[in-house]
């Protein structure tokens, strides 16, 4: 044999060998990922359910998590020192007058004056919706975080969800949610359960939420609203980009353009969390039957929930309760508000025999404030929302503050009254409404106008 052959035949070998042995390193490491899926990203946990689906996978439930044993440290799931919690949501920050508002209280500005904060020993829950731009985002994280002092929990909205003009984000909105979490991680925001106040008397445990909505809080008897959905010009049905896995079959019409069980794959992600709380009540001490709950979401957890649902402790909607003048939008906002299986997995975490002291449940969203008690559990809504919903339609307060709901030397912090709808009890009504929107109407009117002035003057001079 030539010696040129065999230095070709050596070659070949040694590429053979080394691709090979490429090939099982990549193996090796899926492998370990499989086994160990808390360590693997939330994209990866996409992946990994994509395959169950295609039947890819001999499971067919997702890998149990192993629950606390008696012995086992605790302390990186606690927070003893906290002493009082706080709510807000959607801050919605890319709006330059939120953000001025924001500023001006963390950094003690003239607004803070009748305000009770939070502060170094608190904890404040952020339900979602601050903004779809990372660099605001971050801006918004490092205001709370580092003039409050306290500690911040937060989960994203749909807004966070939009993919924007970022290297290596625009194309999925799950790899986008994905920094969202690697940022929170890097600023010390809190994205995942705590015990609070475990050494007061009035311990509470605070647990964020992954959540999407899925067309089950549609209000029933009013399809008739809803005909032009699928052509509803909601800015996620453009903004947001999803894995072809979620795409619903267009014979869904009813809720075309609503991801398919994007709810069931966010949801999941709450177990492990879930399951460590679920383990401290089993304990069933005087301890844990001093200890309350607080789960938070962006989106909705039920219909009684939604703005115009006026009856909470009623299953059945009025379409009386239609009384605005626009049946249509609430109709069809009230398919991507949420899902009912957020209020579903809420209620199983505890049993009637290990149950918390109080349960509350804190959502974003829907601009509407809300507070009120359906089934023994307490639901909260307190949106800073936009200056329009504050200003000029007055749905929202017009000073709106961080809402304190424990202190962990008290317990819950009751509400002052039940809100149910805020624009009818303490705002404007729908006169300020009609008022708003007939504003709008003339505004629109005279841009018109201007508009053609301008171009009947260009024409005419030609």
């Amino acid at each position: 044999m030539r010696k040129g052959s065999i230095l070709r035949w050596i070659g070949v070998l040694l590429l053979s060998c080394i691709q090979t042995g490429f090939a099982l390193l990549v193996t090796r490491r899926q492998t370990l990922q499989y086994k160990n899926p808390s360590s693997s990203s939330r994209y990866y946990r996409f992946s990994r359910r994509a395959m169950v689906q295609n039947g890819s996978s001999d499971n067919t439930e997702d890998e149990p998590v192993e629950e606390e044993e008696e012995g086992e440290d605790r302390s990186a799931s606690y927070m003893g020192y906290v002493r009082r919690v706080f709510a807000i949501s959607d801050l919605h920050t890319d709006d330059a007058s939120n953000f001025q508002w924001l500023k001006d209280i963390c950094s003690g500005g003239t607004l803070v004056e009748d305000m009770d904060l939070p502060g170094e020993d608190d904890a404040l829950i952020v339900a979602g919706d601050i903004s779809h731009d990372m660099g605001r985002l971050r801006e918004t994280l490092q205001v709370l975080k580092e003039g409050l002092k306290c500690e911040v929990f937060f989960v994203s909205g749909n807004h966070e969800a939009w993919t924007v003009r970022e290297p290596g984000l625009d194309g999925c909105s799950i790899a986008k949610l994905e920094a969202i979490d690697q940022l929170c991680h890097e600023l010390g925001i809190v994205t995942n359960a705590k015990l609070l106040g475990s050494t007061h008397d009035f311990p509470v445990w605070v647990l964020p939420m992954n959540s999407w909505y899925d067309g089950s809080l549609a209000l029933p008897g009013c399809e008739k609203h809803c005909e032009d959905f699928p052509n509803w010009p909601w800015v996620d049905f453009v903004r947001c980009k999803w894995p072809e896995d979620f795409s619903r079959s267009r014979k869904d019409t009813a809720n075309l353009r609503i991801p398919f069980k994007l709810v069931e794959y966010f949801l999941d992600q709450n177990n492990a969390d879930i399951s460590l709380i679920k383990s401290y009540f089993r304990r069933n001490n005087l301890k844990t039957k001093a200890t309350g709950l607080i789960s938070f979401t962006h989106f909705l957890p039920n219909q009684q929930s939604l703005p115009d649902w006026c009856e909470p402790k009623s299953n059945e909607f009025c379409e009386g309760w239609f009384d605005h003048g626009a049946p249509g939008v609430s109709s069809k906002f009230a398919k991507v508000a949420g899902s009912s299986l957020i209020d579903k997995q809420i209620r199983s975490i505890c049993t009637d025999d290990h149950k918390p002291l109080d349960q509350l449940h804190v959502f974003g969203h829907s601009h509407r404030p809300k507070d009120f008690i359906k089934d023994k559990i307490r639901y909260i809504h307190n949106p800073l929302g936009k200056p329009r919903e504050r200003e000029d339609m007055r749905m929202i307060s017009q000073n709106v503050q961080f809402k304190k709901v424990w202190d962990t030397s008290t317990g819950e912090v009751p509400a002052e009254k039940q809100i149910i709808r805020y624009w009818e009890e303490n705002g404007g009504g729908r006169r300020a409404v009609w008022r708003y929107m007939l504003r709008r109407k003339e505004t629109r009117q005279k841009v018109i106008k201007n508009i053609r002035t301008a171009i009947s003057g260009v024409s005419s001079g030609r």
